[in-house]
């Protein structure tokens, strides 16, 4: 009997952790679409800031994807490349990911010489080992 009740309460303690983290999900991909639907047409950098918050929480990959791509379209910049790079590590897409942390680099460093790229260069390391 005391072994039913530890299973049981085990298995509810599952049930309620996979509905918290599934309504945290359906949250931040709500906000996303929110953040995207209110930008402008030419917004690349809620884009950019939308497909983060999805990579991030690992929720609503297909959207996010085409989200810093049409970032990117708009205008080459260095977030969108490295959610881009986030996005194909957590693919296991290690060169796509590691040509995208290096142009998200370089366009940092374009637009302001002295950018910290410290985290992408991190970033970068850990895929090479």
């Amino acid at each position: 009997m005391k072994s039913l009740k530890s299973t049981l309460a085990v298995a509810l303690l599952v049930i309620v952790s996979i509905t918290s983290y599934g309504g945290n999900t359906d949250k931040t991909v709500e906000r996303a679409r929110d953040m995207v639907s209110n930008a402008a047409p030419d917004d690349y950098q809620t884009l950019a800031d939308a497909a983060d918050l999805c990579v991030r929480k690992d929720a609503n990959l297909t959207e996010a994807k085409q989200w810093f791509e049409k970032s990117i379209e708009i205008k080459a910049n260095s977030k969108a490349f490295e959610v881009a790079g986030d996005y194909y590590s957590k693919n296991n897409l290690k060169e796509k990911a590691i040509d995208a942390y290096v142009q998200s680099m370089l366009l940092a460093k374009q637009e302001d010489f002295n950018a910290d790229t410290k985290h992408l260069e991190s970033k970068i390391s850990k895929l090479k080992k």
